[in-house]
């Protein structure tokens, strides 16, 4: 009897954290603006993490208009992503000028991929796209790492599996003379749009901001709402407004009644939006008042004998 040959099974690639997000960066004349979504699909899981890195994460101890900033989005393979960035981070700590560190960051990602093409067979190699941005005395730059291959971006710049979206939206809306309040705004509705339209997209939006003199932060979360809740309210009809300006066979009267209504919805959203924000800081100042109030009352504890909880169940 001729024995059956022995079958190799196939081996199988452990699960990968996919590019099913959105990542985008925009570059203004003030500063350099980074959003990315925070869900993370790996084969059919779904799991909320952040994807922004804000750098350095002790604020206090940094002079804002001089030192050193980064942040970082990236999508692709998840653990390789934040080695990339970890590496570019670590790898910044001793440089001494703005165009010294853009060129470290660059030769620190060439560097990484060397290393892990060499641990990798070939083809096997993660794969990482991030998007970041250094401020250093009082100049910022966007940069686009695609892999291996890194280039400065002057205008905008998006990754992950909302791209081709994202790209639509910001051909449309980007334009040299962006601000960065204005370039949250968009980033903000770059990110909603992926995540309402495009699979794979989901969480909370997160947006950083670097100004190239000033402060440079996370936007706070209460902000990003606000934003939000604004944007969704003049989205539809700020659409529909195309199919009543062009519509030529609209009597006068009913396109200045409707553009009047437009006018008015904007108002009462903006002016919704201008309460909201305007009511944080005081429910935050409450809140903090409250917690050191707490603090302060002495813990009164008993002096009678104390009781054996375990023996009373």
């Amino acid at each position: 009897m001729t024995p059956k040959p022995f079958l190799q099974p196939h081996p199988r690639r452990l699960p990968r954290g996919r590019a099913v997000t959105i990542v985008a960066g925009f570059k203004c004349k003030d500063g350099v603006v980074l959003c990315a979504d925070t869900q993370e699909t790996i084969e059919s899981s779904k799991i909320w993490t952040p994807k922004l890195r804000f750098e350095p994460r002790d604020m206090d101890s940094y002079d804002g208009a001089s030192e050193l900033m980064a942040i970082f989005a990236g999508s692709g393979e998840g653990p390789f992503v934040d080695k990339v960035v970890q590496r570019i981070w670590e790898d910044l700590q001793l440089v001494a000028t703005f165009d010294e560190a853009c060129d470290e960051a660059e030769t620190s990602i060439k560097k990484t991929y060397k290393e892990y093409g060499q641990i990798f067979q070939p083809g096997y190699c993660p794969y990482a796209k991030v998007l970041y941005g250094l401020k250093m005395d009082g100049q910022s730059k966007l940069f686009q790492a695609d892999g291996a291959i890194v280039t400065e971006k002057t205008t905008y710049s998006v990754g992950g599996i909302g791209q081709h979206l994202s790209e639509f939206l910001c051909s449309r809306m980007y334009g040299e003379n962006l601000t960065l309040s204005q370039a949250v705004i968009l980033a903000s509705y770059v990110v909603l749009q992926a995540i309402e339209h495009v699979d794979g997209c989901g969480g909370d939006q997160h947006i950083a901001v670097l100004r190239n003199t000033g402060g440079s932060e996370v936007v706070d979360p209460v902000t990003l709402k606000g934003i939000a809740s604004h944007l969704r309210g003049v989205d539809s009809e700020s659409a529909r407004a195309l199919l009543v300006a062009v519509n030529l066979e609209l009597p006068e009267d009913d396109y200045k009644s409707w553009i009047e209504h437009l006018r008015l919805l904007f108002a009462a959203t903006r002016e919704m939006h201008r309460e909201e924000l305007g009511a944080w800081p005081r429910i935050k100042s409450a809140v903090i008042e409250h917690e050191k109030a707490k603090r302060q009352v002495p813990n009164k504890r008993s002096t009678g004998p104390r009781i054996n909880q375990r023996k009373l169940r």
